[in-house]
């Protein structure tokens, strides 16, 4: 077996070289086609990648990289628009749950550098048949593509749903406007679409501004990032009888593990475990808390990951040998799980304890700011709260006075910085690193 890596955007001829590449019995390395080139090489030679599928138009950049050891394989995309993946590949699909690795996805996280998560055939299969359960696909369903195939959910959830029950897929165009996507979604009769937060109110919005009608679409879920309560509120009540279903998982864990469907819904709720997952919520010491007491998520799946290209261990449990997701939240008397942040975002100030996304959500409850996102800051030997918030209509001093009577003073942020657009990833994440960065500059510009 040979690590191959993959670079392009989603198209017909990406997933036609994916499925060669596992049909040869090697594992494909999947590297998102905006990460520069350079970068993309030092992932490939810490993978020990020798070989690399590029599209076409990006092979010219390869020259000014250091590929020695690379050898690079152009190819093109015929297709621009939007198009249906034809039956001839969905041919080529061979079902395998062996233990040999399949992909190699590199996250995109909040802080840190990306690391290489090596999933198997059998854990990103299972975890396919699992998302079926829930999702239930039938012969008329039509899933359009609105993320990159370099990103996991979009991998296991989608593609290889479509590709194990015949499902239509529309692959489309990865950055376009939420115009296009919504004439898209009416010209291909599109029923089941996967978002992100943004990408869920960007939608929203257009639907809103312009009373599109999209009669064909029946389910709408949304994964990625901890869907605030205010966009989930808009979302539900702008597409009214299609239901907006959260979903919840890790590219560690296949990465599906949690789902909201019909009967498992409480507002804002990531859902219940799906087929073969188990969770449990576990306090500092790893007892398990009751429910509705917060600690920090652990999970067991049949689809969890073989491990870090760079030998890196995972985070440490603790809890039996069930995977650390990182994530602090707590498990309603519904069974159902709601994520309240990450472990790694709890800010200690005072010796106070601060979640940032509980302030978070009461900014957004209290105002009429959009986005927002809040942070520890370090400038000149200082620690405090900053936030970072997009909102026109409204300044800094009216959203501290919004607050007094609903927050604790020590978790109302110092500093408040407007900005027009919040901070992301590639995959859609918010960057904390780029968000305490615009507010120190922000606050060195006084």
């Amino acid at each position: 077996m040979s690590r191959i890596a993959l670079i392009g955007e989603n198209s017909i001829e990406y997933v036609s070289t994916l499925l060669d590449i596992w049909n040869s019995g090697d594992c494909a390395v999947l590297i998102d086609w905006r990460i520069p080139i350079q970068t993309a090489v030092e992932m490939m030679n810490e993978a020990e990648v020798h070989v690399c599928y590029i599209e076409k138009k990006y092979y010219g950049k390869v020259s000014g990289a250091r590929s020695q050891c690379i050898t690079f394989i152009p190819f093109e995309k015929k297709a621009t628009a939007a198009g249906h993946l034809p039956e001839s590949v969905y041919d080529r699909f061979k079902l395998n749950y062996s233990k040999n690795e399949a992909v190699v996805l590199y996250s995109s996280g909040t802080t840190g550098k990306s690391k290489g998560i090596i999933l198997s055939h059998f854990a990103i299969n299972t975890n396919a048949d699992a998302i079926i359960d829930y999702m239930k696909p039938n012969a008329g369903d039509c899933i359009y593509i609105a993320k990159t195939f370099s990103h996991s959910s979009t991998l296991t959830g989608e593609l290889l749903v479509s590709l194990k029950t015949q499902t239509k897929l529309v692959i489309a165009p990865t950055i376009v406007p939420p115009r296009y996507m919504l004439g898209k979604i009416r010209e291909f009769n599109v029923t089941i679409i996967c978002l992100n937060p943004t990408l869920l109110s960007m939608l929203a919005n257009e639907v809103q501004r312009d009373k599109y009608d999209i009669p064909s679409l029946r389910t709408i879920y949304v994964s990625g990032s901890i869907l605030n309560n205010t966009t989930y509120v808009k979302a539900h009540d702008t597409f009214r009888d299609i239901p907006v279903y959260n979903v919840y998982g890790l590219s560690e864990a296949g990465p599906r593990v949690a789902a909201q469907r019909e009967g498992c819904c409480s507002s804002n709720s990531v859902g219940s475990p799906i087929l073969g997952v188990e969770i449990v919520i576990v306090d500092e010491n790893g007892t398990p808390v009751t429910d509705g007491e917060r600690g920090t998520v652990h999970v067991t799946t049949p689809s969890q990951f073989c491990g870090y290209i760079s030998g890196q261990v995972k985070q440490q449990s603790m809890y039996r040998d069930w995977l650390n997701t990182g994530d602090i939240g707590y498990i309603n008397d519904n069974g159902e799980l709601h994520i309240t942040g990450r472990v790694d975002d709890v800010i200690v100030l005072d010796a106070h304890k601060i979640y940032p996304c509980k302030i978070e959500n009461t900014i957004l409850e209290s105002t009429n700011v959009s986005e927002c996102v809040v942070v520890k800051v370090e400038y000149k030997d200082n620690e405090f709260i900053g936030c970072l918030y997009v909102g026109n209509d409204i300044s800094e001093q009216e959203i501290r006075d919004k607050l007094k009577n609903k927050l604790p003073t020590y978790e109302i942020p110092r500093r408040f910085i407007r900005c027009n657009t919040i901070p992301r990833t590639l995959n859609g994440k918010i960057s904390n690193a780029d968000i305490r960065e615009k507010i120190v500059n922000a606050i060195e510009m006084e």
